[in-house]
């Protein structure tokens, strides 16, 4: 069963197609040709001249019988049911018709892996979505070569879709095909079954070799039918041919891969289970707390439909976040370099963006006349990537992983090792979204149902490490929610445990108890037993160091960082007596850069008073390690101060200053924003109403364009008919001219002039006008009774020298109208001279 599809340009593509094709085969034809809906089309007249095949007029309910092409007739839509035609009235939609993505979508779903799509030259997208669907199904498609495209836009958006496995000339799909229908390859009878595996695994060898992925531990049943349909292509007769092929052209190996690689997905595929996954997502609770990040993965993702969609509701559950990509973050992975590059583009056809709900398309899509583009700010929370799920390790801490519809192609071992790796990626508690015909089974180690219905289910184990504030009834946190403070606030990158043990030993042991602190003074490590000089603050949890300070430590560690970040240089304090405690203390605070970051260390010494014995104070004696290099802030600390403070008070003056001069700036904008957003959207009007008038223009086109090629065709016939006649004339032996209804001259033989003194000039031109040679009575009268339906009238005109017969004969069209009238001239010179010679012998 094959479908093709053709718009404008696409008459001078079938026609160099079907002429290529052979009677031969089980092989039936339907094309969809976008046609004019107010015109008589002549495409079925004009394609039967140029092959052996018949072709009709597609009629609902007829059977597909092989070795005939049925046509759809102009504004009817056309499709397949089991081995039968279905032609119907389209249904309201903007787009030519008839519809070339119904047609293909009806015979992936009836005809599967014995489907061909085709797709030719023609303005718009229209059967992209269809091919795709095609090669999911198993299927053979082509799309026509665009460079050799008259229109070059439909075959352009088969290929960009993916669905497109062989892009070839108009030509070389007819010869294609024809392969396909001669091809009576069987893998299973072609010399044993050991000799076949044997074969296979050569294939596959071959094929690792030459791309790098292993599809040993694929099902044998996909494996085979794209073989097969690949060695028909490449008309090869066995597999060890094939070895040979791949082998010997290095071009092969990646064609074999794309065809392995099924790369169909859609936007919103099954809406239902995308709301169920919603209110799950709901229910999870860990993407709705503003300090983490979603994170999803796609594998098998093709063209990134299905990422996009589910980027689009994640959006939705977080209530649309202004940035989301400080929220989210889904990684779409896929073995098809092609899929992936189109998925990375975000363009796509329009009739694409049906499925996708209207609020979410005027959030995320930026339309135009035939295609929709992802905006960026939903764009910057995807990243593409190529990853081989069967061997590549998972990504880790994610809340939901949606593989639709690839486990169908894996054996079970592969299955398992595929599931377990998700199960390591997933966070407890994460959902794991599998396609309508994949499941888990029953207690599947690690995974609970979450809804057998859409194949989702939910991480099990222990509950997630997330810290996940509870949520009131319009899924705000409640007022009395308190998350828990971690001790190290930021979080670790994939470090081996040892070397973090090993490193914060080493800190213990050269560092005293400290706090590390990032260039806004926030908490970022701790070190040591700090709990005599910190404390747990009341309220909402901040991660400034100035809070968990206790409060006789607070202005003078603020005033410590001023001056380190001023001068970049350790400082030491005074000693400060802490209430309670014995001894004083003093806090050391020094500058430290780790790469492009700057951070501060707050290191608390514990001094005593006095020595016993000299009065005077102890603290190198105390500490040896902890004051060295450091300044130590004495009586000057007052003047220091106040320099800091002088410093401030002039960057605020001048910072007021540039605050007045911006305000001044910014009403200047506002108002020249006000003016521009007035154009803008008066522009934004027009540029409505010229995308209108630009797609009713390019149906308009389109229409004219098949108009035009079936009228040049017709054109070139009555050439060739107007030069059969001129021949045909020139060889009669008789004269004669014809005459229309007025008995003006349109057409007459060179031996006419023997009766009739005719020149070229004379076409056109009244016929009892033209000066005779003979004496004609009665011509007038003949004519008028031959027009009024009289079937004959002769004339006989003589002279001396010569005789004539004149038979003046209706001239008919097809259905036997009068049109005119045929006068032929007859020589009876000899009769005339026989008849005087016999006179004159009597």
């Amino acid at each position: 069963m094959v479908g093709i599809g053709a718009s404008a340009g696409g008459l001078e593509a079938l026609k160099v197609l079907l002429g290529q094709l052979k009677l031969q085969g089980l092989m039936t034809y339907v094309v969809a040709q976008h046609l004019a809906p107010d015109h008589p089309s002549l495409i079925v007249e004009l394609l039967q001249r140029v092959t052996p095949l018949q072709v009709v007029t597609a009629v609902d309910g007829d059977l597909l019988r092989p070795g005939v092409v049925a046509v759809a007739p102009s504004n009817r839509d056309v499709a397949v049911r089991g081995d039968r035609l279905v032609v119907s009235d389209p249904p309201p939609r903007f787009g030519p018709s008839p519809s070339i993505d119904r047609l293909f979508e009806s015979i992936a779903r009836e005809w599967r892996q014995q489907g061909v799509a085709v797709v030719l030259s023609g303005t718009g997208s229209d059967g992209a979505r269809g091919l795709a669907q095609v090669r999911a199904a198993g299927g053979l498609t082509f799309a026509q070569l665009p460079e050799t495209a008259r229109f070059d836009a439909m075959p352009r958006a088969a290929i960009s879709l993916g669905g497109a496995t062989n892009i070839l000339e108009t030509g070389a799909i007819g010869l294609q095909l024809n392969s396909v229908a001669e091809n009576t390859l069987s893998l299973d009878s072609a010399g044993g079954q050991e000799m076949q595996s044997q074969s296979i695994n050569a294939v596959l060898g071959h094929l690792k070799q030459g791309t790098g992925v292993d599809f040993s531990q694929y099902k044998e049943s996909t494996l085979r039918r794209q073989l097969q349909r690949r060695m028909a292509i490449r008309q090869v007769a066995d597999l060890d041919a094939y070895v040979g092929l791949l082998r010997d052209d290095a071009e092969e190996a990646p064609a074999l891969l794309h065809n392995l690689l099924v790369n169909v997905t859609a936007f919103f595929r099954d809406p239902e289970a995308f709301d169920v996954l919603a209110q799950l997502l709901k229910d999870y609770g860990a993407p709705l707390a503003p300090q983490v990040k979603f994170r999803v993965w796609v594998p098998g993702c093709a063209t990134g439909k299905e990422v996009y969609t589910l980027a689009m509701v994640i959006s939705q559950v977080l209530g649309h976040p202004t940035v989301l990509a400080d929220r989210l973050k889904v990684f779409g992975t896929d073995l098809d370099e092609e899929a992936l590059a189109v998925a990375r583009r975000g363009v796509f056809p329009l009739s694409e963006a049906q499925a996708i709900p209207a609020d979410l398309r005027s959030r995320f899509l930026d339309e135009e006349a035939d295609q929709f583009t992802i905006k960026d700010h939903l764009r910057d929370c995807v990243v593409f990537a190529r990853h081989n799920v069967s061997e590549d390790p998972p990504f880790p801490r994610l809340d939901l992983i949606s593989c639709r519809n690839t486990l169908i192609y894996f054996t079970p071992p592969l299955q398992e090792r595929v599931i377990s790796l998700f199960r390591f990626g997933l966070l407890p508690g994460g959902l794991l979204f599998l396609g309508e015909s994949e499941s888990l089974g029953h207690g599947h180690q690690g995974f609970a149902v979450a809804n057998a219905t859409h194949r989702i289910y939910r991480r099990s184990g222990e509950m997630a490490r997330r810290t996940v504030a509870p949520l009131g009834s319009n899924g705000s946190r409640g007022s009395g929610a308190r998350p828990s403070l971690a001790r190290n606030v930021v979080q670790r990158d994939s470090v081996p445990e040892q070397h973090m043990i090993l490193l914060e030993a080493l800190s213990r042991s050269f560092c005293g108890d400290c706090l590390v602190l990032d260039d806004s003074h926030n908490l970022v490590q701790v070190i040591g037993d700090v709990t005599p000089y910190c404390v747990m603050p009341e309220g909402w949890i901040s991660a400034n160091a100035s809070l968990f300070l206790r409060a006789e430590l607070r202005d003078e560690a603020r005033a410590l960082l001023l001056l380190v970040r001023a001068d970049e240089v350790p400082v030491l304090s005074p000693s400060i007596r802490l209430p309670g405690e014995e001894g004083s203390l003093r806090l050391e605070v020094r500058p430290l850069r780790v790469g492009a970051r700057q951070f501060c260390v707050i290191t608390f010494l514990r001094v005593a008073d006095t020595n016993p014995d000299t009065g005077t104070d102890i603290d190198a004696a105390v500490l040896p390690r902890a004051g060295s290099g450091a300044r130590l802030v004495d009586s000057s600390f007052a003047s220091q101060i106040l320099r800091l403070e002088e410093q401030l008070l002039a960057s605020q003056d001048s910072l007021r200053r540039s605050m007045v001069e911006l305000e001044e700036a910014n009403e200047e904008l506002e108002a020249s924003s006000e003016e521009l957003q007035a154009s803008s959207e008066e522009l934004q009007s027009s540029n409505e109403e010229l995308e209108a008038s630009n797609e009713e223009l390019q149906a308009t086109n389109e229409e004219l364009g098949t108009l035009n090629q079936q009228l040049r065709s017709r054109s070139d016939e009555l050439q060739l008919l107007n030069n059969d006649l001129v021949n045909i004339q020139s060889s009669l032996s008789q004269g004669m001219v014809i005459v229309d209804l007025k008995m003006c001259i349109t057409r007459f033989t060179p031996l006419a002039v023997r009766v009739f003194a005719l020149v070229e000039s004379d076409i056109g031109q009244p016929l009892l006008s033209v000066p005779t040679t003979l004496k004609l009575n009665g011509l007038r009268q003949a004519i008028v009774e031959v027009l009024a339906g009289v079937p004959r009238r002769n004339i006989e005109a003589s002279s001396e020298e010569v005789a004539y017969l004149l038979q003046v004969m209706p001239y008919l069209d097809r259905d036997k109208r009068p049109m005119g009238a045929i006068i032929t001239l007859t020589d009876l010179g000899e009769l005339v001279a026989l008849r005087r010679t016999a006179e004159a012998a009597l």
